[in-house]
């Protein structure tokens, strides 16, 4: 379907801009089947030659309305894999890079076709289909990694083969043609790649080329770090205000953190609201963030925020407090839509779950990903983004579309709905005006579809979620957070649900007398990876108090996860500081044991064993 789409395509150009990539990539490998040197540089020479005369005439404002077609072409050279023939890679990316910025002099658009060189080279790389884009944009990645791994520096090639990769990546998207994942660069994720360095210089507005600029060659890992970069400098800037403050005596009472004295049980929820709300109007959201439980010892490295962030998430959601409604079919949030005045606390929620991703901690739920859509201010696709959330609306939907005039008018609807306006009580809404007498039929159902989703996913919550989203952007709002894709912001906030345990095993550190090669550490990681997936997931809360993966990925825990030595006795369980990602492991007698105390463990975690 897909090349009959390609073909189909190809034959309504004009014939300046038909090209068939599959056809000239198989005449580039006939040509190398050769194995001849002689035409082999004769391709690369007549492809540098070709390229000079583009661009002389591009810059002496001569048209030419095949210039993108033919720059295009030169792609399918075989030979272009090769290091030896990168320099002619970079040029070509750099003629199709300026041939899609800039028009000649003497005229903005071709004389022969009435289109800007930017349209004509879209309209060529729509034509490709995925094994051609798929190869094209391997060959600028493998370019780009040699060349930042050769180089150690940014080159005009680099710069130019990066923006024709964000050509490629646009029309990926537009057609779903590729995974986002084809996009991300090796050699740019690497953690000694200087990413603070590239970030500073894409926000200090120098106009220098920066990956920043083209946030789709970052890994979602990397994009976590330059958003705890941008945090960090933000929590900096107001830990130095605070204290500047207090030195100048502009303050009676200046704390350099966002310091939470709150208590258990029944008061936490309405304790933290209360201190949140005078952070935010007294503009201390964004210092450090520390816990304190109020008649409880301990000092607030981070564990006791990600306890307070578990527990905090539990009350928020709690369905006795009605802000949200959980679906036993689906497992996701939603909010609940009613005409009660809420505004306070759902623009409280929103800081709260901002204030965990600022300060780099995961939340126990979920929601469904158009929550992440209009997060990042992204249009909603109706009706499919219905579907996660709620499956058998969406299946009914589908139904209605295709409905005769006579099936429906036996169902008696009309552009109205009714929706909860709070304490069970259901009001009448109109779809569009005069909805409750426009019928629904053959002829405007799938506007009754799309006005129903709509309804459903922002009209009945459009209250709801304003006041979340305001509190969710008081901390959220920098730029970096727009690099993210929604399933990735997803990914940001709630963690990852994948347990690459291998990658855990690999970053493990070991104390008190055991290391990689202990018998009891060969035991318990043989035990580990024969456990199925939810007692994977099981162990994971049991070390790390969270059965989450975060962004970066097990192998980057903060702290590193840590496995010690804890006795001899065959008899007791293992047990763990989840504050501190740290396990203690008795000396176990044999494999067996191991595997029968580590699972008694991990299936009573919540209770005891937890210290």
């Amino acid at each position: 379907a897909a090349a009959a789409a390609a073909a189909k395509l190809l034959q309504e150009q004009p014939t300046w801009l038909q090209i068939d990539p599959a056809a000239v990539q198989q005449l580039h490998e006939r040509l190398a089947g050769c194995h001849s040197e002689a035409v082999r540089d004769a391709l690369l020479q007549g492809g540098q030659q070709l390229l000079l005369h583009i661009s002389d005439c591009f810059h002496q404002g001569k048209d030419n309305p095949g210039f993108c077609r033919q720059v295009c072409g030169l792609l399918a050279n075989p030979w272009l894999q090769h290091m030896e023939c990168h320099h002619l890679l970079a040029a070509i990316a750099g003629v199709l890079v300026e041939l899609g910025q800039q028009q000649p002099a003497a005229a903005a658009c071709s004389a022969a076709c009435g289109l800007t060189y930017s349209q004509q080279l879209q309209q060529l790389l729509r034509a490709w289909q995925a094994p051609e884009m798929h190869r094209i944009v391997g060959l600028l990645q493998q370019y780009i990694t040699l060349t930042l791994y050769r180089q150690q520096a940014i080159t005009p090639g680099i710069e130019a083969a990066t923006q024709l990769l964000g050509l490629l990546e646009t029309t990926s998207s537009e057609q779903a043609l590729l995974e986002p994942a084809e996009f991300y660069n090796d050699a740019v994720n690497e953690p000694d790649f200087n990413i603070k360095e590239d970030y500073k210089r894409w926000s200090s507005g120098s106009g220098l080329f920066s990956f920043c600029g083209h946030s789709w060659i970052y890994d979602p890992a990397a994009k976590s770090r330059i958003l705890q970069l941008e945090n960090q400098m933000q929590q900096l800037a107001a830990f130095e205000s605070s204290m500047m403050q207090a030195l100048m005596g502009g303050a009676r009472e200046s704390c350099p953190f966002l310091l939470l004295r709150i208590r258990r049980g029944a008061y936490l929820l309405r304790d933290t609201l209360m201190q949140i709300n005078n952070a935010k109007n007294n503009g201390s959201l964004k210092k450090p963030l520390k816990v304190k439980f109020i008649g409880e010892e301990g000092v607030d490295e981070g564990g006791l925020q990600k306890e307070f962030f578990q527990l905090l998430v539990r009350e928020c959601f709690n369905p006795e407090f009605g802000m949200f409604v959980h679906s036993d079919e689906t497992h996701l949030h939603w909010f609940h839509a009613s005409s009660m005045d809420l505004d306070t606390e759902y623009e409280l929620i929103g800081i709260l779950i901002g204030l965990a991703i600022y300060n780099s901690h995961i939340l126990e739920f979920q929601f469904p990903l158009v929550l992440y859509k209009k997060l990042m201010g992204q249009p909603l696709s109706l009706p499919d983004d219905l579907a996660e959330l709620h499956p058998e609306i969406h299946a009914s939907l589908g139904k209605l579309a295709v409905m005769t005039d006579e099936e429906l008018a036996g169902m008696g609807l009309t552009f109205q709905v009714e929706t909860e306006a709070g304490f069970g009580e259901r009001v009448a809404v109109d779809l569009i005006p005069g909805g409750s007498s426009t019928p629904v039929t053959a002829g405007n159902v799938q506007q009754y579809i799309t006005a129903y989703a709509d309804h459903l996913l922002n009209g009945a919550v459009a209250r709801q979620f304003g006041a979340f989203q305001r509190g969710f952007l008081r901390l959220c709002s920098g730029k970096a957070l727009h690099f993210f894709r929604p399933a990735e912001l997803e990914q940001l906030v709630c963690g990852g649900r994948v347990v690459d345990l291998s990658a855990l095993q690999a970053a493990t550190h070991y104390d008190d007398g055991y290391n990689q090669h202990s018998a009891a550490i060969r035991w318990f990681w043989e035990v580990v990876h024969s456990l199925d997936d939810a007692q994977q997931k099981r162990l994971l809360f049991f070390i790390t108090g969270s059965d989450r993966v975060p962004i970066k990925g097990l192998g980057h825990l903060s702290p590193p996860f840590v496995i010690s030595r804890n006795g001899n006795d065959h008899t007791r369980l293992p047990t763990a500081h989840t504050c501190f990602n740290h396990l203690l492991l008795p000396a176990y007698k044999d494999k067996d044991t191991m595997r029968q105390r580590l699972l008694l463990a991990i299936e009573n975690a919540e209770g005891f064993g937890l210290l």
